[in-house]
Formats: structure tokens, sequence, C-alpha cells
């Protein structure tokens, strides 16, 4: 796989840094039946996630990326002109505020739709995955060696999400408290972090897109 596995791993950890997501996770988390409900979050998001993912390489095999130059260099440019066409809609993005009749938890369908809408709405996230999914393709590597790319990819986009629910699990009682306290800081600079880390991979793809063009 060359280089692929790094570079999957570091777009993947781009993807990952979902501040709003994460917020609405650990809201789920201090209440009733977290446990239940943090891990049907995750299956409703990873189903949108792998569904976006599935539905590039498809697009971008029909379009011939790894074997013209040209267009894998506008993809390139197009995927870094959304990360900066995104910057403003994480800025002004606000987190929807919890119900009142959500204190006492959710039911089991409506965390596992929660999650798939955390996805979709997800931006940043959107656009890095399938920035790393194009990687993928442009890499043009064997079946297998793609398929491990690609779960290789899901599980660092995934990480965010997967480290405290995996903390909460072994640790419900002690984990509250920072919990409580991580939430209040993502709510504190998201938009920084989120602006921060679309600024960057903007950079990279133009360049990338930029350099494969001229």
């Amino acid at each position: 796989m060359g280089d692929l596995a790094p570079k999957v791993i570091l777009i993947g950890l781009g993807a990952a840094v979902s501040p709003v997501a994460i917020m609405i996770l650990l809201a789920i988390m201090v209440k009733k039946d977290a446990r239940r409900n943090s891990l049907l979050f995750l299956a409703g998001f990873t189903l949108v996630l792998v569904a976006i993912g599935l539905a590039g390489i498809f697009l971008f095999d029909k379009a011939g990326s790894g074997h013209h130059g040209a267009l894998d260099g506008w993809i390139d440019v197009a995927l870094g002109a959304l990360c900066l066409a995104a910057i403003p809609y994480a800025w002004t993005r606000k987190p929807k505020p919890e119900k009142a009749a959500d204190e006492h938890g959710m039911k089991p369908l409506r965390a596992f739709l929660v999650g798939m809408g955390a996805m979709f709405v997800n931006t940043s996230t959107f656009v890095l995955f399938v920035s790393g999914v194009h990687a993928i393709t442009q890499a043009h590597v064997g079946t297998t060696d793609g398929a491990i790319a690609f779960v290789i990819l899901t599980f660092a986009t995934l990480l965010t999400l997967l480290i405290p629910i995996a903390i909460y699990q072994i640790f419900p009682r002690r984990s509250e408290k920072f919990m409580t306290g991580l939430g209040v800081w993502l709510a504190r600079h998201r938009k920084t972090i989120a602006t921060a880390i679309l600024l960057i991979f903007a950079a990279y793809l133009l360049y990338k897109g930029i350099s494969t063009l001229v």
C-alpha cells in the first residue's frame, strides 16, 4: 500500500475533528441509557459515513480516478474549494439545543437517527472523508489494499467518537465529569477548531490539485 496508509490516517484524523458531533454524543452520554444510546448514535453516524464513502468510490472509479491526472487534480481543487466554502457554515452553525423532554434519555430509534443526522449535516467531516476516498482511488491499488485503506480511513474518522464511548463503557461513573468538561470546552472552542482544520486541508488539497494540473 506504500504511503497510502499514512495518508488516509492523516486525512481521517482531520475528518474526525467534528466538535458539533462530539458535543451531541457527549450530551447523550450524560443522560439515561447512555451506553445503549451512544452505541446507537455511533451506528447511525457510521452508516451514513460508510454510505458516503462507498458512493464516492463508485463515482471516482467511474470517472477514472487514478488514470487521468488532470481529472484528479480538478477533484482535489474542488474539494479544497469546498473546504473553504464550509468555513462560514462551520463558523455560524450552532448546535441544536437539547429539548427538555430529552433529559431522561432518548428512545433507541431516535438515538440512531440523531447519529445519522449528525453525519448528514457534518460538512467538514463529509468533505475531508471524501478527499480520503479520492486518495484511495487515486492511488489505484488493488481491491484488497483499497478495502483495507477504506477501513483505516473510516476507523480514523470515527476515532473521536470511539474514544469517549470506550471511556464511558469502561468507566461510566468516573467519566461523567470528564465528558461534561470536554463538552464545555468544545462549545467554547468549536469554531476555532473547525476553521483551523478546514483551512489546513483546503491549503493541502488546493496545493495538491494545482501541482497535478501545472
